[in-house]
């Protein structure tokens, strides 16, 4: 095969690997970036901070008080500890609420920016929004 021929399939390769990489790490395709949602009297089921997303599993009663799973996606767990998430913040059992970035198409999933934890702190796990307190998650004051 000549040089060129193979300079050329190298770099459509190339190229394919990039679109998708592109698509993995582009929280538009799976949440809807425009809209932030408030996921309030949540329970969780698991947290795990992990590479390369972390993960947090809770069931919350939608609309009709059927009680459905939720999973939600959270940053790898180096950028967690710069916010300063450890692995100890959350735990199962634990009644949180959450804000963040709701799953396209009706999915049971969240992109979550910010999580409020049972000690009272506002947890900052994606910051586009900038901090968030307590109000900003519309929590009645006790």
């Amino acid at each position: 095969m000549s040089k060129q021929k193979v300079l050329c399939i190298t770099l459509i390769l190339s190229l394919l690997g990039t679109l998708s990489a592109g698509a993995h790490h582009n929280p538009g395709f799976y949440f809807d970036m425009r809209e932030r949602v408030v996921h309030t009297n949540a329970t969780t089921v698991s947290y795990t901070a992990i590479n390369p997303h972390g993960r947090l599993i809770y069931t919350m009663a939608d609309e009709d008080g059927i009680v459905k799973e939720w999973i939600a996606e959270l940053p790898a767990n180096n950028m967690m500890r710069r916010f300063g998430v450890d692995g100890s913040m959350i735990k199962p059992g634990d009644a949180i609420t959450l804000m963040g970035n709701p799953g396209r198409n009706g999915a049971t999933m969240l992109r979550v920016t910010h999580v409020l934890v049972p000690s009272g702190d506002v947890v900052t796990f994606y910051a586009p929004q900038g901090s968030a307190t307590a109000e900003d998650l519309q929590i009645p004051a006790p």
